[in-house]
């Protein structure tokens, strides 16, 4: 899109910004081990290709791929196995949920603390 400088209402194009968190997570791993650069790679391809997804290698040497929802991430899944792996299977662990809580009402009751 190309806009006038020097027109008052041109709106410059800036980068989305989402307020969504990733809250469903799963394990991946290669079911042949010697597929795991092709794991990494695909994972790194993935991340780059869906700003929604995120890839994280943990401590223990888990990959770990969190999305906005169970259908995001069989989206992304079969997007890492078909597109950005080459179509080499993987092991993928159940959905684990992050559990979230938020204060629904105010409290009735008055309360007193240090800081």
């Amino acid at each position: 899109t190309i806009t006038n400088e020097a027109c008052e209402d041109a709106h410059p194009m800036k980068a989305m910004k989402f307020s969504v968190s990733p809250v469903v997570r799963v394990a991946v791993e290669p079911k042949v081990a010697s597929d795991l650069p092709k794991l990494v790679e695909g994972l790194k391809r993935l991340a780059r290709s869906d700003p929604m997804v995120q890839c994280i290698i943990e401590e223990t040497g888990e990959h770990i791929i969190a999305g906005a929802g169970e259908l995001h991430l069989e989206i992304c899944l079969k997007d890492l196995q078909d597109d950005f792996m080459g179509g080499a299977e993987i092991r993928v662990s159940e959905p684990v949920v992050a559990f979230r809580e938020t204060v629904s009402a105010a409290s009735d009751h008055t309360v007193m603390s240090k800081s």
